[in-house]
């Protein structure tokens, strides 16, 4: 390229004229990844574009490296079946895009708590870090954005090289030491693309119902935490009408925007950094990145902290509201996959479940639909006497507390086999109530 664009040659000279000498073209930046080598993306909208297509360019050149990357909002070149072997992919987090290429045999998932995300980076050592950024600011300084708690700081400090790709439509976020000087980086790629916008999902009458159980649970002045999906968003919905929630959880979505705009969310009770609303990454539409862009009721910090169960504990009155695709009849929770098929991830499930348990007041609730319907229009039991053969258990038995469906809520806390199951029983779907207690009388539960 003509020039050292290394972060030492550099360090004397203003950081507008260090910009300056680092900008490069895609091309120019995937030109540093080499055979074997581990690289990391970060996830969602800060999965730098121009980067990853210039890589996928060169593809059939290179040969075992490996990609981290995770949520994918959308489905990039380097996915591309005929790249298997050149390009190895590992996420700790499994979406469409993921599980599309799981199935390919392109991605293999990373079975770890969304809170180990440092311990992973640190033990993978990516030899390169590319990650699409917020325009400095008048110091220099570039906000990672959007998925700033998963682009963990351990990896820009140890990588050979690093890379970003600044992107004007990415907000600046508030928080604790989620930006990066110019100093730090290598290449700089400036590249102006459409950030992938996540609407909300219409909400089913079924997930109403549900909705209108777990309200229930969360009083004025709790400080709660929403996943992502219909069941969330309904959740959200019935939530309006509370008063002076907190919010601590490792994803901002459309929901927690509206809480905070219609006064339900202003953090008034909380213990815990008072008045702020905590997270480590935002998923929704432009609406949320343009409220969360240098909104100072907002603190975003890496997920290792947000989602350690001892600081999510010391929230008082912490709800986390969490969904799960199956339950067997004794409170086994298979949160991630359907028998050994990967379907989503780990994510922050048991670290919400564990700190809701350390918190003063606290609660975990699990909320699914009883039923679903396969490819054939064939109703199905969500709750079973046992789990099929592969299914792996998300959230233990022994930690699991409330659940709810539609039909209700099951306190599972401090209940023995027999009763967690007449618990179970009430809340699935009424017309396979009776074989689930015959299957039940079967196993000696009953």
């Amino acid at each position: 390229m003509g020039f050292n664009r290394k972060r030492e040659a550099f360090k004397h000279m203003p950081w507008q004229e260090q910009y300056r000498a680092k900008l490069c073209s895609p091309g120019e930046a995937a030109v540093v990844v080499r055979n074997n080598d581990i690289v990391s993306l970060c996830g969602g909208c800060c999965i730098p574009d121009g980067f990853v297509g210039a890589l996928a360019t060169r593809g059939k050149e290179l040969d075992e490296v490996t990609l981290l990357a995770g949520f994918a909002l959308k489905e990039y070149n380097y996915m591309d079946p005929g790249l298997k072997g050149h390009f190895n992919l590992e996420s700790v987090f499994v979406g469409p895009m993921e599980r599309k290429s799981i199935k390919e045999g392109i991605t293999s998932y990373v079975p770890a708590h969304l809170q180990q995300m440092g311990k992973w980076l640190e033990n993978r050592r990516p030899n390169v870090v590319a990650n699409a950024v917020s325009p400095p600011d008048e110091r220099g300084y570039m906000s990672r954005s959007l998925f700033a708690g998963l682009s963990h700081k351990i990896a820009f400090d140890s990588a050979e090289n690093v890379i970003v790709e600044v992107n004007s439509q990415l907000p600046r976020l508030n928080g604790g030491a989620l930006d990066i000087h110019v100093s730090e980086v290598d290449y700089i790629i400036e590249n102006d693309y459409e950030l992938t916008q996540i609407e909300d999902i219409p909400i089913s009458a079924t997930e109403k119902a549900i909705a209108g159980h777990v309200v229930e649970l969360i009083p004025n002045g709790a400080t709660v935490q929403l996943g992502l999906g219909g069941l969330p968003n309904a959740v959200g919905y019935f939530l309006r009408d509370k008063k002076n929630l907190g919010c601590h959880a490792e994803v901002v979505s459309n929901s927690i925007m509206e809480l905070m705009k219609v006064g339900a969310v202003n953090g008034s009770c909380k213990n815990f950094y008072p008045g702020k609303v905590l997270g480590c990454f935002c998923v929704g539409n432009k609406e949320l990145w343009n409220f969360v862009h240098e909104n100072t009721d907002f603190l975003f910090y890496e997920v290792d902290y947000i989602n350690n169960p001892e600081i999510i504990g010391r929230n008082d009155n912490l709800i986390s509201v969490n969904n799960s695709l199956m339950m067997d009849l004794t409170g086994q929770a298979a949160s991630e996959s359907i028998g050994p098929v990967q379907y989503s991830g780990t994510g922050g499930q048991v670290n919400f479940v564990h700190g809701a348990a350390r918190s003063q007041g606290g609660k975990s609730i699990l909320a699914f639909s009883s039923t679903y319907s396969d490819n054939d229009g064939n109703l199905h039991s969500r709750i079973l006497p046992v789990l099929s053969e592969g299914t792996v258990i998300s959230t233990s038995r022994n930690d699991v507390q409330l659940v709810v469906t539609e039909f209700g809520i099951a306190d599972l806390r401090w209940k023995s086999i027999r009763e967690r199951v007449k618990a179970l029983l009430k809340i699935a779907h009424p017309d396979f109530r009776d074989t689930l207690a015959f299957q039940a009388r079967k196993y000696r539960w009953l």
